[in-house]
């Protein structure tokens, strides 16, 4: 029996969330530490933020993201139920496909929410599920939380701001690191990530470590090849991305301590200012860090 348009539709839409959430979700996994860290982490790079950023994508950004025509063609006659992941997968490969847009058009959206238009279908059964998000999402004429300005002087406005006022108050309240206006620029920049490229750098940082600290004689690796690879990833990956990369290694290398984070901060800025704008996560989180301690003999 031939699966009618509707029904290729939805798992269509099935298809693309998942993947969305999968890939973004992964990325944010690696990204998390496995030691304990000796200052405050930034919120999105906490267990505790995941869930939040699901919901977000789920409520706020993926019914948006479904309405957009190029998004929304895609469905073709595709047998999303036996194929669907695996040719998403591969269009997704394609850097001019039309989801990333349609991504980050979602994203903007929350700044202004006259520019959000998604289906009616989609914005009632988000109503039928109730909860904070789709109240906050679904809210167009409701009272906007008072503008504050932010560090660069521009007022933040539309859904986003209520959403950080609120994501703020939770960071403040478990003892994290709040979020910076344009961590937007970090949720948008998620999903063009294959979780394999964060993988990858993890491991290759893990071995420099290994063979320049651990490592002894003719195989011990020469000074500064870990401080290279962090550079190079750092740069590598789109904002704040590398920077959070960096403090998982602060965390769980055990020689990448106080001291070196310092060094890497100044060969990595020209100036304590260019440190703090470019890098304010890591700046925050090294001068909290506890010295390192000298061993005398």
């Amino acid at each position: 029996m031939a699966v009618s348009e509707s029904e290729r539709f939805e798992q269509f839409s099935s298809v693309l969330l998942t993947e969305l959430l999968e890939r973004t979700r992964k990325n944010m996994e690696l990204l998390q530490p496995d030691r304990r860290p000796c200052a405050p982490l930034p919120f999105a790079q906490t267990p505790s933020f995941l869930d939040i950023y699901s919901e977000v994508v789920r409520v706020g950004i993926f019914p948006v993201v479904l309405s957009r025509r190029p998004v929304r063609a895609i469905v073709g006659d595709v047998d999303w139920a036996r194929d669907g992941r695996e040719y998403l997968q591969t269009l997704l490969d394609d850097r001019n496909n039309v989801v990333f847009p349609a991504w980050d058009y979602a994203w903007d959206a929350l700044w202004d929410e006259r520019k959000a238009s998604a289906p009616s279908s989609s914005q009632e059964t988000e109503k039928k599920k109730g909860g904070f998000f789709a109240s906050l999402f679904g809210r167009k004429n409701a009272a906007k939380p008072e503008p504050k300005p932010n560090e660069g002087g521009e007022e933040e406005g539309g859904v986003m701001a209520g959403l950080y006022t609120m994501l703020n108050q939770l960071a403040d309240k478990r003892g994290y690191l709040p979020l910076f206006r344009d961590d937007t620029r970090v949720f948008k920049a998620l999903v063009r990530i294959k979780p394999g490229k964060i993988a990858s750098a993890i491991k290759e940082l893990s071995q420099y470590h290994h063979q320049e600290f651990v490592v002894q004689g003719k195989e011990q690796a020469k000074a500064g090849v870990l401080n290279d690879a962090l550079q190079k990833w750092q740069f590598n990956l789109p904002d704040r991305v590398g920077e959070m990369l960096v403090i998982k290694c602060a965390v769980d290398l055990e020689h990448v301590n106080k001291t070196y984070i310092g060094k890497y901060i100044r060969q990595s800025a020209r100036s304590q200012e260019e440190a703090e704008k470019g890098m304010p996560y890591l700046s925050i989180y090294w001068k909290a860090m506890p010295s390192a301690v000298t061993v005398q003999d």
